[in-house]
This record gives structure tokens, C-alpha cells and sequence, in this order.
């Protein structure tokens, strides 16, 4: 009985490292796991609870056995929970400067209405707008809402391969600047970027890790869109990366940083809009050249439009 809760503790706490630091974060399985850190702690919790509870079915004993995997499962909860509150330690919010800039993120599932769109658009004072899962008839349509109300926004928009998922958007009001027809970047799900007077505008939405076949793409698109940050001075970077700050891509972003990280914001969950954002997985991003922009506030909306995603917004200054 001792060697089998010696060896029980021990593939647990091997799976709990595996978690925790985390190793092989873009393997399958481990990269669908790691994403959900708090699911993670709570599964340890109820997982140490069963154990004291199957415990108290044995011999006096014999219920030492379960000792080193009740330790084991208690660790792995403490450690999820221990990265999670680092991650939510950062200076309070700073206050709106006179040149700030809104960037609102929202993947749209193709279900949330132009209406819906620029009523959102205008609560947030959204300077910059990417909508991947958004056609480009709705984000025409968005446009053309706001316009109705002196709210001008230029329109670009890159297609997707797949014909069941909807391309990405973007609205770019022409107070950030005058932009030039949109670079398509090669992203199975659309991407794009722009340049003219302004910031380089990055728009991404890199596959996500659902099977065996995406694996490849996913770690090479959500690579390809850290790095659309990293290789473009100044740039802001936006959308809804399939990833969270725990996997490969997002590892290492250079001059880059992540807004909700930098804020103290990072643990607040996007996907699903069902759960809530404790338990719900970050994979949606604004990056910025961090040699350019500093991060005033971040915050993660309600759900709204029917999406399975809560949209984003980050505001920021140049230093």
C-alpha cells in the first residue's frame, strides 16, 4: 500500500511540474491544460479532497499511504494559485492622457451585430477596433453606424481560408492616423496589418490547438503574431490568439509587452464568455512595443452579441 502511494505521488507531482513551470506548454494536451491555471487549482483542491475522503475508507493503518499524494495534490494547487496572484500584482490604473489611445479587441463569432458593435465602440471611446470572426460586410456596416453619429473610422479587413470561420477586421479611427489598403499576413484565419501616418496596426487570429493536425500551425501562427509585434517598432498588436502567456509564443516578446500583463490584468479570463473570468482562459491580447507605448489600464468587458469570447480594451500612451 505504500509503494502504490509512493507511486502515485510521484507521476503527480511529475505532472504537477509539468503544469506549473510549465514544460512542453506546445505539445497537445499539455498546451489545452496549462491554458486554464485556476481549473487547474481547483482540480488539484477537489482532487485532495476525494483523497482524504477514499483515506478515511481504509485501515488506521494504512491511511498514511495517501499522505505524500495528499501533499503532492496540496502543492500543485498552492503553485497554480501562487503564479495566478503574481500575475495580479501591479500598480493601480493610471489616469487617461490627452494622447492615449483605446484599443478594443473582440472576437465576434461572426453572431454580434453591427448595432451591437458600435454601441460597444462608442462606451469605450475605441480609437483602434479589431474584430476577428467578423466579416467584412459587418465591420463595413459598423462603420457606417458610427459615421451616422461623427464617429469616422477607416475600414480594412483580411479573409479566412476556412469557410465556416468569418476573417478579421479592423476600424482605425483617423485620429491615430491615415492608413494605407491593409498587408495580408498569412494566418489561415485572417490577419492583417497597416501602415501610414500613425502606428504600425497589427490585426491576428492564429488558429487554435484543437487537434492533433493544428498543432503545427497553431505554434508556428501564434509565433508569427507575437512576432509581428516584436519585428515592427512601435507597433500595436491585437486579437484573439489562441494563446495565453503560459505558451511558447508568448514566452518571449522582446521589446514587446503584453497590456493585461503589464497591468496586473493577465489572469482575467476571455474564453469561454460563459465562464467566468476567474476560471476562464486569457487569449486575448493587445501587444505593444513597450519602447513606445506604456499601458495605462487594461480590463476584461462583459460578454455581449451572442460571442464566446468578452472583448478586451487597453488604453495607452506614448512615453
Amino acid at each position: 500500500m505504500r509503494r502504490a502511494g509512493w507511486a502515485l505521488a510521484g507521476l503527480a507531482a511529475v505532472v504537477a511540474v509539468v503544469l506549473a513551470v510549465p514544460l512542453g506548454a506546445g505539445m497537445l494536451g499539455i498546451a489545452q491544460l496549462v491554458a486554464f491555471r485556476a481549473g487547474i487549482a481547483v482540480a488539484s483542491g477537489a482532487a485532495a479532497l476525494v483523497v482524504v475522503a477514499l483515506s478515511l475508507l481504509l485501515p488506521r493503518p494504512a491511511r498514511t499511504a495517501a499522505v505524500p499524494l495528499l501533499v503532492v495534490l496540496v502543492l500543485s494547487g498552492v503553485a497554480q494559485v501562487g503564479v495566478l496572484v503574481a500575475r495580479s500584482t501591479a500598480a493601480e490604473p493610471e489616469a487617461r492622457g490627452e494622447e492615449s489611445v483605446v484599443v478594443l479587441s473582440f472576437n465576434t463569432l461572426g453572431r454580434a451585430q453591427p448595432r451591437t458593435l458600435a454601441a460597444l465602440v462608442r462606451q469605450e471611446g475605441a480609437d483602434v477596433v479589431v474584430l476577428p470572426e467578423t466579416s467584412a460586410a459587418t465591420a463595413t456596416a459598423t462603420a457606417a453606424l458610427l459615421a451616422d453619429e461623427g464617429i469616422a473610422m477607416q475600414v480594412r479587413t483580411a479573409p479566412s481560408v476556412d469557410p465556416f470561420v468569418d476573417g478579421v477586421a479592423l476600424l482605425v479611427s483617423p485620429a491615430v492616423g491615415r492608413y494605407s489598403d491593409a498587408e495580408i499576413l498569412p494566418m489561415r484565419h485572417g490577419a492583417l496589418s497597416v501602415t501610414g501616418d500613425g502606428p504600425t496596426l497589427v490585426a491576428v487570429h492564429p488558429v487554435s490547438p484543437s487537434s492533433v493536425g493544428s498543432m503545427p500551425t497553431w505554434r508556428t501562427e501564434t509565433r508569427a503574431a507575437a512576432d509581428a509585434c516584436a519585428s515592427r517598432p512601435g507597433a500595436i498588436v491585437a486579437g484573439d490568439f489562441n494563446a495565453t502567456l503560459d505558451h511558447p509564443a508568448m514566452q518571449h516578446l522582446g521589446p514587446c509587452v503584453d497590456a493585461a500583463d503589464a497591468v496586473g490584468r493577465s489572469t482575467s479570463g476571455t474564453w469561454p464568455a460563459s465562464a467566468p473570468t476567474w476560471l476562464a482562459t486569457p487569449i486575448d491580447h493587445v501587444l505593444v512595443d513597450g519602447r513606445t507605448w506604456r499601458v495605462l489600464d487594461f480590463d476584461v468587458l462583459p460578454a455581449t452579441g451572442g460571442s464566446d469570447h468578452r472583448p478586451v480594451v487597453a488604453t495607452l500612451e506614448r512615453r
